[in-house]
């Protein structure tokens, strides 16, 4: 599984000139899951540690002597998060010209996942969870705040640090 995290002003979601989701301050998160990742990936404890991880993640400034400090999670600063689907996160462009994404997972259950990772996200947290669409064309529009933008992969959460 792996995630890019935005921190935006704003950001929304529109599908067919539809408007579907739509948040003010938060986390805008791109969420795409691989073949390695298997329909059976919410069952993995990295599943729910990477709901937790993006819950808690402090890059939103304080109060105060920390108002220039990566200090507070979305949660505590009050914010929202809106998680959109995106396979092209395991884009490979190693070769070639044209991306691969055979390391993508099977959009029959790679579609369950992002649902299930919506509402476990919703449920570990007390803010506004929305989503974008699984498979359709999505016009994403934001306003990345700092900018801040951070790459998190469940493959990487387990691995140690070098010392």
């Amino acid at each position: 599984m792996r995630m890019l995290v935005q921190r935006v002003k704003r950001a929304s979601v529109v599908v067919e000139d539809a408007l579907v989701a739509s948040i003010g301050t938060g986390l805008l998160v791109l969420v795409g899951f691989g073949e390695a990742d298997g329909p059976l990936f919410a069952e993995d404890r990295a599943f729910a540690a990477m709901a937790r991880k993006l819950i808690d993640l402090r890059i939103f400034p304080g109060q105060g002597e920390m108002k220039n400090k990566f200090h507070a999670s979305v949660v505590e600063f009050g914010g929202s998060i809106l998680l959109v689907p995106q396979f092209t996160l395991y884009g490979e462009c190693r070769k070639g010209r044209r991306p691969s994404f055979t390391t993508a997972g099977n959009p029959a259950w790679a579609g369950q996942l992002f649902a299930d990772f919506v509402r476990k996200v919703g449920a570990l947290s007390p803010i506004r969870v929305c989503s974008g669409v699984f498979g359709a064309h999505m016009d994403v529009e934001l306003c990345n705040w700092g900018p801040v933008t951070l790459w998190l992969d469940s493959a990487e959460l387990s691995t140690p640090k070098n010392s």
